[in-house]
């Protein structure tokens, strides 16, 4: 069976995604686009693995062979086998203005939540896929197509799929975690020579991006009644001089620091904030979200632990406590030192198509940098603008995704070009 891109990410948008983080009552999730992709692969006869992270929660893994079957895995990783990598979960759907689960083709697009990111690339991915497939012949390289949960907030299934390739005991993978036709032997000895990660790229390379450190940061203070609030501890206001401590740690350290040549400086950013128990109510607490985005080769504890001593030498208010949780996302930049060969093979087989594509840098953070840090050689590619993803109206444009359908087919019957 092949597969069409346009009517599978109309299917693909009609089948909600949300990441948990996004509602709220912590409801949604990825399982019935899991279950609606396994049935999938069950139609096109391809082997997989499913992978519980999170519970109701799963990764799934299918293995498409090349010519001459599925390749031997090593531990430094075959250059036969190729990791084709693509996040199930989107973002939420308050505020949207068009029906988030339309799936509906207009205006040379396909609109709805999920069409720009990531669906369009998954669709493109599955496409090629099914069409290298249904002509055994012409498939070359082995894929490993890992369909994974949590990239929006945590990049936690990136972090999974990794352990099928650990060599750490304490993070393998166990018989109870996984189901299905695909062995877990046989995925372990499949160590991937290199990954493509799908993201909206307009078609343009990524090999180099930032990583991200967050957490939240607490003030506690003593409550009163607010008709005398000298007799309290005014959280808030302490959390005021903590995010001013902030603001000056961008502009004075971050913002004139080091700089990397295609992902710019680095930054932080306050990103949420929550305080008080009542208007009437001296408040006793206060809290914020801290996003710091790290450039490639930047650590994401030191920059946590640089920030806290910042604050910590500049704030400072009686009667008052400031607690800083451990981070819920320490993530690493990816660093273009050794993708940049891989890279190469995927923007020759865009010219030979006569389309232009370039080797860029981005601010933001994908699963690539997880699975770049398990030695795996990374980059990112898909159809459509980061500028689509998350809005209110979210498109994907038909061109972008036949273009990148054709450039993944290319690449995996390894059809390349010269000149």
């Amino acid at each position: 069976m092949v597969l069409q891109e346009i009517d599978l990410l109309r299917q693909l948008v009609r089948v909600p995604s949300v990441n948990p983080v996004f509602t709220s009552d912590g409801s949604g999730g990825e399982a019935p686009l899991t279950d609606f992709l396994q049935n999938l692969l069950d139609e096109l006869g391809w082997r997989w693995l499913r992978q519980t992270v999170h519970p109701g929660r799963d990764n799934l893994i299918a293995l498409c062979p090349g010519k001459g079957g599925p390749g031997k895995g090593s531990p430094g990783g075959s250059s036969e086998v190729t990791l084709w990598e693509v996040h199930q979960d989107t973002v939420g759907v308050a505020g949207m203005t068009i029906d988030p689960y339309c799936g509906e083709e207009s205006e040379g697009r396909i609109w709805g939540r999920g069409a720009c990111d990531i669906k369009g690339g998954m669709a493109a991915m599955l496409t090629a896929l099914s069409r290298a497939q249904a002509d055994p012949e012409r498939q070359r390289s082995t894929v490993l197509l890992a369909l994974t949960v949590n990239e929006e907030s945590g990049f936690t299934g990136a972090d999974a799929l990794c352990r099928f390739w650990s060599d750490d005991p304490g993070r393998q993978v166990s018989a109870a975690e996984v189901h299905g036709p695909l062995s877990l032997a046989e995925l372990q000895n499949l160590r991937p020579g290199q990954a493509v990660i799908a993201e909206p790229t307009g078609l343009d390379v990524v090999v180099a991006h930032k990583g991200a450190s967050r957490w939240h940061c607490h003030t506690r203070g003593q409550a009163a009644h607010s008709s005398q609030p000298e007799l309290g501890r005014n959280a808030i206001y302490a959390m005021a001089d903590v995010l001013l401590a902030i603001e000056a740690y961008h502009q004075e350290e971050l913002a004139r620091g080091d700089s990397h040549s295609l992902c710019g400086r680095r930054a932080i950013c306050a990103s949420t904030i929550q305080g008080g128990s009542g208007v009437n109510i001296v408040p006793e607490h206060a809290v914020i979200a801290i996003d710091r985005r790290l450039l490639p080769g930047e650590s994401p504890r030191q920059a946590y632990e640089d920030l806290i001593a910042y604050v910590s030498n500049r704030v400072e208010r009686s009667g008052i406590t400031i607690e800083h949780e451990q981070p819920w996302i320490e993530c690493l930049g990816l660093d273009d030192s050794d993708n940049r060969e891989w890279a190469g093979q995927i923007a020759a087989v865009a010219h030979a198509m006569d389309l232009p594509c370039e080797l860029i840098g981005v601010p933001y953070g994908t699963d690539a940098s997880v699975i770049a840090a398990a030695g795996i050689p990374s980059v990112v590619f898909g159809p459509g603008s980061i500028d689509q993803a998350h809005t209110k109206d979210e498109w994907l444009e038909i061109d972008q995704l036949a273009k990148a359908t054709e450039i993944l087919y290319r690449l995996v019957c390894c059809e390349a070009a010269s000149g």
